[in-house]
């Protein structure tokens, strides 16, 4: 059966480009805003401590499709964030992950978990909220940031809180025999950690401290920027950022 499917496939291929000689060159669009760009094989490399640990990992950006909204999965070995994927309209960057530190939902009944990491459309000390997170974000303003991978200035801040329902949702999921208690325990821990978040001007993220308030548990930073990527700029996000020539 598999055979005859890729069988299939191929002969499907061979009709739609049959006389058409060589597939159509595959056009990747730039996207992203100019705190978080989003190109085609820009790869970025972190290193995280946690719990007395440390590792390393690599984002590596790849280009899957869209023009109003353009999706990119940013892949690499044992992602903290697990799968994760980066949608942005060019004023928006929102990360669309399977796991998430808190849910306003059973984690049995959510699929995915949307968070929008950027807006260039708020001001500072404005805020947005994330529905199935259950989280609310802050832009805290401009520092300048030492990370291993160098010094960026007027670095964008943001701070992630979860909202007061989490622990609501925490309480009554496990009320409601829906986790075990070692599962409770560490969700209503994480549902008072907050996340704080550096961007820096061209590059993207640089800086991430997790913890409760006051305390630091989760620190990672950028080691190296391993290749820039490249994508031409849409008509469709012209005006919308401050867009670079097309390549």
């Amino acid at each position: 059966m598999r055979i005859l499917t890729l069988a299939l496939i191929a002969l499907t291929a061979a009709l739609l480009w049959g006389g058409c000689g060589e597939l159509p060159e595959r056009k990747v669009y730039r996207s992203g805003t100019d705190f978080f760009p989003l190109l085609e094989g820009r790869k970025l490399h972190y290193r995280e401590s946690a719990e007395g640990e440390t590792r390393e990992y690599s984002l590596t950006f790849r280009y899957i499709g869209g023009r109003e909204w353009k999706v990119y999965e940013a892949k690499g070995d044992d992602l903290p964030y697990g799968a994760i994927e980066f949608q942005s309209d060019g004023r928006i960057v929102e990360a669309v992950t399977m796991l998430s530190m808190t849910s306003l939902e059973s984690r049995l009944q959510t699929g995915q978990f949307n968070q929008v990491w950027l807006d260039d459309g708020v001001s500072e000390d404005s805020a947005w909220q994330d529905f199935a997170p259950g989280t609310e974000t802050l832009v805290a303003g401009f520092e300048t940031v030492t990370v291993p991978a160098g010094r960026y200035v007027e670095c964008l801040m943001t701070v992630t809180t979860p909202l007061p329902e989490v622990k609501d949702s925490v309480e009554a999921r496990y009320n409601r025999d829906e986790m075990k208690e070692p599962a409770y325990l560490r969700e209503r821990e994480l549902a008072n950690w907050q996340t704080m978040r550096w961007f820096a001007h061209g590059v993207g993220l640089v800086k991430e401290q997790i913890g409760p308030p006051g305390e630091i548990r989760i620190v990672r930073e950028l080691l190296a920027i391993e290749e820039e990527g490249y994508g031409l700029v849409d008509s469709l996000q012209l005006g919308r950022t401050q867009s670079p020539q097309d390549e």
